[in-house]
Order: structure tokens, then C-alpha cells, then sequence
């Protein structure tokens, strides 16, 4: 059941920009589970992956019961980010340019805004919870990941 609609809420496009890059987090991840010949790197991708598919379905549906439908926000270096991480290069190598493009992104990043968000009273307080429940997810999968690419890096 949707939301009856009165007018744009200001952080709409925070969430298609979210569900956008959950969207293709999970694409990113999988292509590289697909490839890496790493037992416990591959279980770790896989299983953030399957967190960022999950995000991208929640934040499709809260924009569809806030009355809109997604409007997929892009990603200049997603084809790139997607050849990377879908290539047979090295994993200590497709770490040390997912690190470098990392570095690229625009200030304020999404985490900057959401984080913010939280706290934004104007914000309805189910998207409050969902982006608190998000944050800590992603904190969480965030940690997993780091300690992942740490092994990989003094294996490799």
C-alpha cells in the first residue's frame, strides 16, 4: 500500500540514489566472487552482495510505498568498476583500484547524506529507521569487506 502523495519528500533522491548503487554494489561483488580464486574472499563477497541486492529490493519498495517509482541515478565509472571487478586481474589489484576510485567520489558522499538524514526530523520516521538499520549494515559489511581485502593483502 502506497503513501497517498502530497508533495516530493527532499530525500527521495537520496533513496533512488542509494537503491541505485546497492543495485550495483550487488553486480560489482558477484562479477568478483565469480572471479577470485580466494575460498574465504569469495564467501565474503558473495555474502555482501547478496546484503546489497537485499538493499537495493527495501529501497525500491519504501520509494514505491512513499508513492514514486525508482529513477535510477547513474554512475559515470560503473562500466569501468564492472570491467574491473568482473576481469581476471589480481584481487590485491582490483582492491588497489577500487581504493583509488574511491577516492574520486564527490564530497558529500551518499554516507555523508544519509548519515545526516537520520537525523533530519523532516525525514518520515520509517525512512529514519530504515536509513539507521542501513547504516549499521553497511558499517557491518563495510568491516567484513576491509578485513577481507587485509588478509588478501598480506597473503598476496
Amino acid at each position: 500500500m502506497t503513501q497517498t502523495k502530497t508533495r516530493k519528500p527532499t530525500y527521495l533522491d537520496l533513496l533512488n540514489t542509494i537503491c541505485s548503487q546497492e543495485g550495483r554494489a550487488g553486480v560489482f561483488l558477484k562479477a568478483w566472487a565469480g572471479k577470485t580464486p580466494d575460498p574465504a574472499l569469495k564467501e565474503c563477497l558473495s555474502f555482501v552482495a547478496a546484503r546489497e541486492d537485499s538493499h537495493y529490493h527495501i529501497f525500491k519498495r519504501r520509494i514505491q510505498e512513499l508513492g514514486y517509482q525508482l529513477e535510477e541515478v547513474g554512475d559515470p565509472m560503473a562500466a569501468e568498476r564492472l570491467a574491473v571487478t568482473g576481469s581476471g586481474v589480481s584481487d590485491a589489484e582490483k582492491i588497489r583500484w577500487l581504493k583509488e576510485a574511491g577516492a574520486k567520489q564527490p564530497k558529500p558522499t551518499v554516507g555523508d547524506r544519509y548519515a545526516a538524514a537520520i537525523d533530519d526530523e523532516s525525514v518520515d520516521p520509517l525512512t529514519r529507521s530504515l536509513l539507521r538499520w542501513f547504516a549499521d549494515v553497511e558499517a557491518d559489511s563495510r568491516g567484513l569487506i576491509m578485513e577481507a581485502y587485509a588478509r588478501v593483502r598480506t597473503s598476496g
